[in-house]
């Protein structure tokens, strides 16, 4: 679904949505909660997505 979403949108609507996120600190709430859902088990993933997630939490945190 996501990559479909994505195939339609276009590259300043990417960038635009990106924006959005960033500006309201919707990144940083959505990566940390996908975080928070990996290390109580309800949604399954691989140790280097976790690792990815991390960094990318790091960064966005660094950010603010």
């Amino acid at each position: 679904m996501i990559n479909g979403t994505l195939n339609r949108l276009t590259r300043d609507e990417q960038a635009l949505l990106l924006e959005v996120l960033f500006s309201q600190r919707y990144a940083l709430d959505l990566v940390s909660v996908e975080i928070a859902d990996i290390e109580n088990g309800s949604k399954p993933t691989d140790e280097l997505v976790y690792k990815r997630l991390i960094a990318l939490y790091d960064k966005l945190i660094d950010e603010i």
